[in-house]
């Protein structure tokens, strides 16, 4: 698994969506850093319901790369802001903080051929 995240899945989503791969592997990096970045301001802001929403939106672009380690870190996110649990949220974005570099990187890899 290179950056956290199943190339063999990965190479299956152009047939499953009918789109090139680049195009597919750009738009859920865009999904991905958008509500990433969203459950982390939500987070240091204490909005709860934005947290859970954005951990969640970024969970269904996780699922497609089955991206295992940001998926536990994104239903951390979720079930603490649910909970409005402060410590929780925290420890999980911190996790999250630890996650998603490696994804991300993995991700850019992947548009440009070299993942």
């Amino acid at each position: 698994m290179a950056g956290d995240f199943d190339l063999r899945r990965l190479r299956e989503l152009p047939e499953l969506l009918g789109s090139e791969l680049p195009d597919i592997v750009a738009t859920l990096l865009a999904e991905l850093t958008r509500a990433t970045d969203q459950v982390r301001n939500a987070i240091g802001s204490g909005d709860w319901t934005v947290a859970a929403e954005a951990a969640h939106a970024a969970r269904n672009s996780a699922l497609m790369l089955d991206a295992g380690p940001l998926l536990e870190t994104l239903d951390r996110v979720e079930v603490a802001a649910a909970r409005a649990d402060r410590s929780a949220a925290q420890a999980a974005r911190a996790q999250l903080d630890q996650t998603w570099p490696a994804l991300r990187a993995g991700l850019k890899d992947a548009i440009h051929g070299t993942g």
